[in-house]
């Protein structure tokens, strides 16, 4: 581990090697102004047009980081191989809300680290932001403003046991969720305000990419 290299106060903007969706990724920058590359997030950036504060990973797949240097950007090799780059970056900051693009797609495993990271770092705020979906972790309780009819599914990371939901086609209320076992996929909003409560961490929200403005206000982003 190393010592926190930045805190911010403001919602921020990560960029990682997977799946890049440009339009989204335009549109976290209005948002987090901020940007951090992680790794090869940072052959995405143009620099006529993005400035990343931080370049941060093992960067074994950042090209031409000495370009960003002299440009003014500050970089930290962080060679460990204990965690993954998106962890690094996680750990390495503070940020009430990351805004986190390039960490899902390309590749399953990959994909899956990141899934895995919102549970273990359920101490952060963060939005994967994928080219279909949205996903999001659930610290046992969830309160969203979503449009009816919108697809909302579930998928545990561990046993996790439905407590309480309001605004959903099918209840959780006592259902044991597990990989495995009882996954929620495919459920749909019934009600504009959706509510569901869990015995305990570890169970993902999966929206699409529309509901991210309905997502951004329960996080009181706007």
């Amino acid at each position: 581990m190393v010592k926190i290299l930045q805190r911010f106060d403001e919602p921020i903007t990560i960029v990682g090697g997977g799946e890049f969706v440009p339009d989204i990724f335009e549109y976290s920058l209005k948002l987090g102004k901020e940007l951090i590359a992680v790794d090869g997030g940072l052959n995405y950036l143009n620099p006529k047009r993005h400035f990343p504060l931080w370049i941060l990973g093992d960067l074994d797949s950042a090209i031409d980081t000495e370009s960003w240097v002299k440009a003014g950007s500050k970089i930290k090799l962080l060679p460990e191989q204990n965690s993954t780059d998106f962890e690094k970056c996680l750990y390495s900051t503070e940020a009430p809300l990351y805004l986190a693009n390039g960490f899902l797609g390309h590749r399953i495993d990959h994909t899956l680290a990141s899934c895995s990271t919102l549970v273990s770092r359920k101490d952060k705020n963060i939005i994967l932001l994928g080219k279909r979906d949205i996903i999001i972790h659930i610290n046992k309780k969830m309160r969203l403003d979503l449009e009816v009819g919108t697809r909302l599914s579930l998928f545990p990371f561990k046993k996790v046991c439905g407590v309480q939901s309001f605004g959903l086609k099918y209840s959780i209320e006592g259902l044991d969720f597990a990989p495995g076992s009882v996954i929620g996929t495919s459920n749909e909003v019934t009600e504009v305000t959706v509510e569901m409560n869990f015995d305990d961490t570890g169970m993902l929200l999966i929206l699409p990419r529309e509901s991210l403005s309905k997502v951004l206000e329960s996080y009181g982003v706007a």
